[in-house]
């Protein structure tokens, strides 16, 4: 699927057909804001410097995933966290149990 960025003018969508779009070619349109920050040109990207894995780089990435800070739940939140994970915990399990009961064909 290809897809452009259009811009709004004068109450109308203006959009750069790609080059390889012949005139006439029926195109279908689906609105969707492109909200400020959220564009792919915005993003910043590793360069192979800290793509690298070697030791330096690796310590670098420790450091800075051991300084992110911790995520904090009140008590509700936390309990109601380990009874979702029970209650899935126990749906995998008991899916995993009749998967293995119909045998092997």
């Amino acid at each position: 699927m290809n897809s452009v960025e259009a811009t709004v003018q004068n109450r109308r969508i203006e959009v750069s057909a790609p080059d390889d779009w012949p005139d006439g070619t029926r195109v279908m349109v689906d609105i969707l804001p492109v909200l400020a920050g959220n564009r792919l040109k915005d993003v910043d990207f590793m360069t192979e410097d800290e793509q690298s894995d070697d030791p330096a780089a690796i310590k670098r990435w420790i450091a800075e995933l051991e300084a992110l800070p911790g995520i904090t739940m009140q008590p509700e939140e936390e309990a109601e966290m380990h009874a979702w994970r029970k209650k899935e915990k126990e749906f995998n399990l008991e899916a995993a149990r009749r998967e293995m009961a119909k045998g092997i064909p």
